[in-house]
């Protein structure tokens, strides 16, 4: 009897951990939480990043839609920028974080776009750049990159 309560005990607490590990990917595929390092500033709409880890995701794991986009610090405790965006086609869905930066050296680039890994549709924060920013954007070359899992950053791509 007691080997089969034992058992019983391990299973159940086996079962609980499995329950628990996958709601917690469920939420990160809901929120679309996106992390991410650069080891140079960045630009995003109204201010620089300085270098460093950040997460990308939709507030409220998405009950504000897919149109605003929060930028929280490393730690996930604060919110830096809450950002309007749009959505994009993505021609070719990856298994990564895909991002597009505009390449303005020697200032910092300028992050245009993100994706979360397997969709078809991206985030583009074309509609939070002034008028005057965005046409500025549209001369300067573009690199696509991928981002890891650990949230380091290889290019793609670059185009002009």
């Amino acid at each position: 009897m007691k080997k089969r309560e034992i058992f019983s005990l391990v299973t159940i607490s086996l079962l609980l951990a499995v329950a628990l590990t996958a709601t917690m990917v469920r939420a990160d595929d809901f929120d679309q939480a996106m992390k991410m390092t650069f080891s140079k500033p960045i630009s995003i709409p109204d201010r620089v990043l300085p270098a460093g880890t950040y997460w990308f995701m939709l507030p409220a794991h998405g009950s504000v839609g897919d149109n605003v986009i929060q930028v929280m610090d490393g730690d996930r405790k604060n919110v830096i920028a809450t950002l309007l965006v749009v959505s994009s086609q993505v021609m070719q869905p990856s298994g990564h974080v895909m991002i597009t930066l505009a390449d303005r050296s020697p200032k910092p680039e300028a992050l245009l776009n993100l994706t979360y890994p397997g969709r078809a549709e991206g985030h583009t924060f074309e509609v939070s750049y002034s008028k005057q920013e965005q046409a500025a954007l549209a001369e300067y070359p573009k690199i696509s990159m991928k981002v890891d899992e650990n949230g380091v950053m290889q290019t793609t791509e670059t185009t002009k």
